[in-house]
C-alpha cells in the first residue's frame, strides 16, 4: 500500500495560534478584564458562535459586513453564519427572553468572533472581544457606569497612562442642519472628516468639494465646528450649544453629555482620565447617542483599545418596541499587543509554581505525597513525567521552564523526613520537614 503524504500543518490566512507562554498572561489578562467586570455588577452571558443568517443581518439586503456561511445545503437550519460581534446576539437573546430577564439587564460576555475581512497586520479574520452592556435603562448614569467601567479595567490591567475620549452622536448628526447639507450624506462627511490627522485640512477640503459639492459657505461652518474640536476643554460644551443653536439634535446631544458628565465626576473617575473629544465618531451606525473610546497615550498609533456606545434601536429588528442600550467591548488583541510593547505582560512557560523532581524510583512515592499536600494547600504543582532520568537534566528542565521552586527527594532526604526546597530564583536551598513543605513554599512565590 501506498504510503500516504503527510498533509502540511498551517493555519488559513487571518487566524493565528496561541501557545502557552502568550496564552497564560492572555488568560491573567482576560481575568482582570472578567474581576473588574463583575465588581461593577455585571452578570456573564454566553450564546452560540453559530445563528442564523438573518438574525445577524436583520435581513437587510444591503448588509455589507464580510460574514463566514455556515449551512450545510440540505440541513433545516442551512442559512447559518458565524457571529460578526456580541452585540447583535445580545438583542437576539434580549428579544427572546425579555420576560425572564429583569431591566437593567447589566451582562458582560467573552467569545470569539469572525469577519471574513481582508488579513492585515493586528487585525484578524478570528478574534476574541470582551463586552459589557446595560440594557434597559435611558438613565445618563448608565453611560456614566460604562466610561467608569472602562477607567476602572485600564487600572486593573496595569495601564497608567490612558484617555476616555467622549462624545455624542447627536452632535455630530447636526451638522447636517448646522452646515446645510442633506442628513443623508453625514455618513460620507464624518468618513471624511475622519481623515483630519492623516490629510490634514487641505486633504478634507478636496474630498467634500469632489465627492459633495461642499463650497465656501459649507467650508467656513465645518471650520468652526472644527476649530471646537481642536480647542481648550474649559466651556467646551457651552461653545457648542452657542455654535449649534440652530441643531435641535446637536442641542439634545449636548444635554446628554452634561449630564453624563455628572455622573462621571461623581463616580470618582479623575479627571485626567477622561476627555470630552467632538472627533470621536465609533465606525458602528447602530450607535445612537453618547459614544466613547479608550487609547493609549503611550501608544497612540495603536488605535483604540476599548471602546462603545448607547445603541437604543438596535433590539427593534427583533421586536416592535424600542429597549434603550449602552455598552463597550475591549478590544483583546490589540490591548494585549500595547502590553507587550510597553512591557506591562511577563511571559511565563507554566502556571505551576513548583516541580517535585522525580530521579530516584524509591523516592517516586514520597514525591507524590508531597506534591499532594501541595495542590491540597492551594500551591500549583507537578512532579516531573518525562523521560530524563537524573536530577541533572531534570533541573535542567525546571530552568528551562521557568519554575520558581523545585523540591528534591533522594534517599538521604527520605530517610531525614525532609526535602530540599530549591529557590530558583535566589539560587539557595534549604532542608524542609514534609509537614513544612508548603508553609517554605508559600514564603517564597507570590499566591
Amino acid at each position: 500500500m501506498e504510503k500516504q503524504m503527510n498533509i502540511q500543518p498551517r493555519l488559513a490566512a487571518g487566524i493565528r495560534d496561541y501557545l502557552p507562554e502568550d496564552m497564560i498572561p492572555r488568560q491573567k489578562m482576560l481575568d482582570a478584564i472578567r474581576r473588574t467586570f463583575e465588581l461593577y455588577g455585571f452578570v456573564p452571558l454566553d450564546t452560540p458562535g453559530l445563528e442564523l443568517e438573518e438574525v445577524l443581518t436583520g435581513g437587510d439586503p444591503a448588509f455589507n459586513k464580510q460574514i463566514f456561511r455556515a449551512g450545510l445545503g440540505d440541513l433545516e437550519d442551512a442559512d447559518l453564519a458565524l457571529r460578526f460581534d456580541l452585540t447583535v446576539p445580545l438583542a437576539r437573546v434580549i428579544a427572546q427572553y425579555g420576560s425572564q430577564l429583569e431591566k437593567p439587564f447589566k451582562r458582560y460576555q467573552m467569545g470569539k468572533v469572525w469577519r471574513g475581512e481582508k488579513p492585515q497586520a493586528g487585525r484578524f479574520r478570528e478574534f476574541v472581544q470582551f463586552d459589557a452592556d446595560i440594557v434597559g435603562s435611558s438613565r445618563p448614569e448608565s453611560d456614566a457606569e460604562i466610561i467608569a467601567l472602562m477607567g476602572a479595567t485600564m487600572e486593573a490591567l496595569g495601564f497608567e497612562n490612558y484617555l476616555v475620549r467622549v462624545n455624542n452622536r447627536k452632535i455630530l448628526n447636526g451638522l447636517a442642519s448646522f452646515i446645510g447639507f442633506d442628513a443623508s450624506k453625514s455618513p460620507d462627511v464624518l468618513r471624511i472628516i475622519d481623515k483630519m490627522d492623516k490629510i490634514e485640512w487641505a486633504g478634507v477640503k478636496a474630498e467634500l468639494e469632489k465627492e459633495l459639492g461642499f463650497g465656501t459657505k459649507e467650508f467656513d461652518a465645518l471650520r468652526k465646528f472644527l476649530d471646537l474640536m481642536e480647542g481648550e476643554q474649559e466651556g467646551l460644551l457651552e461653545k457648542v450649544r452657542a455654535l449649534m443653536s440652530n441643531s435641535p439634535i446637536a442641542l439634545e446631544g449636548v444635554a446628554e453629555l452634561e449630564e453624563i458628565s455628572k455622573s462621571v465626576i461623581a463616580l470618582g473617575v479623575p479627571r485626567e482620565k477622561w476627555v470630552i473629544d467632538l472627533s470621536v465618531a465609533r465606525g458602528l451606525g447602530y450607535y445612537t447617542g453618547p459614544v466613547f473610546e479608550t487609547i493609549l497615550t503611550d501608544l497612540p498609533s495603536i488605535g483604540s483599545v476599548f471602546g462603545g456606545g448607547r445603541y437604543d434601536d438596535l433590539v427593534e429588528r427583533f421586536m416592535a418596541s424600542s429597549i434603550p442600550a449602552v455598552g463597550a467591548s475591549v478590544g483583546v488583541d490589540r490591548i494585549f499587543a500595547a502590553m507587550e510593547k510597553l512591557g506591562i505582560v511577563k511571559k511565563e512557560k507554566t502556571v505551576s509554581k513548583v516541580l517535585v523532581l522525580n530521579f530516584d524510583p524509591d523516592c517516586s512515592a514520597v514525591g507524590q505525597s508531597v506534591l499532594s499536600s501541595l495542590r491540597r494547600a492551594g500551591v500549583p504543582s507537578e512532579i516531573y513525567l518525562g523521560r530524563e532520568l537524573t536530577f541533572k537534566a531534570q533541573l535542567a528542565y525546571a530552568v528551562k521552564q521557568e519554575f520558581p521552586v523545585v523540591i528534591i527527594i533522594g534517599s538521604r532526604e527520605k530517610e531525614a523526613g525532609v526535602v530540599q526546597v530549591k529557590d530558583m530564583n535566589a539560587r539557595k536551598q534549604d532542608s524542609v520537614a514534609f509537614s513544612d513543605v508548603p508553609d517554605a513554599v508559600k514564603r517564597i512565590v507570590d499566591l
